[in-house]
């Protein structure tokens, strides 16, 4: 089977069905993350919150900028309730303080500016971008691996434009 056609079949399982069929990794306040295999993660929407964090990364990952997106972990497939991600190595697993210093997170002397636009740009809340769950390790770079969390301002923003 390929990608495609697995992305479609897990995406048409009930949340009961992909609780059963796949291994939990852990959940948020409104959403819950399954690993699908050694490649893919998918993140279920518990509630209708975890559906407009659904729609916020894959808005974030759609309209990142080259320089921007580096520091996203990839989208592959996206519906309001299901997201299909890359899977990445939490850095939570490594590292057990609450929060990353966003100053040493990337090698790029860029990096802490580039973040920091990021979360700007998109509106981003600024503490789950410092949050170490909210990152990971893919193919030896640290990675976005949560950003669907919106500031006030941005929870504003996007109800209003998208009617989210």
């Amino acid at each position: 089977m390929d990608d495609t056609n697995l992305f479609k079949n897990i995406c048409n399982l009930s949340n009961e069905e992909i609780a059963k069929k796949y291994p939990f990794l852990g959940e948020g306040i409104s959403r819950e993350v399954y690993s699908i295999n050694k490649y893919y993660v998918i993140k279920v929407a518990k509630i209708d919150d975890g559906s407009y964090q659904n729609r916020i990364e894959n808005h974030v990952y759609t309209h990142a900028t080259p320089n921007l997106i580096k520091y996203l972990c990839h989208i592959v497939w996206f519906e309001p309730t299901r997201i299909i991600m890359r899977r990445a190595i939490p850095i939570s697993s490594i590292i057990k303080n609450k929060y990353i210093d966003l100053k040493t997170i990337r090698p790029e002397k860029e990096s802490y500016a580039d973040i920091i636009k990021l979360a700007q740009n998109f509106m981003l809340d600024a503490e789950d971008i410092i949050s170490t769950s909210s990152w990971g390790i893919y193919n030896n770079e640290n990675v976005l691996i949560d950003y669907g969390c919106t500031s006030y301002l941005g929870d504003i923003f996007y109800t209003f434009r998208y009617n989210w």
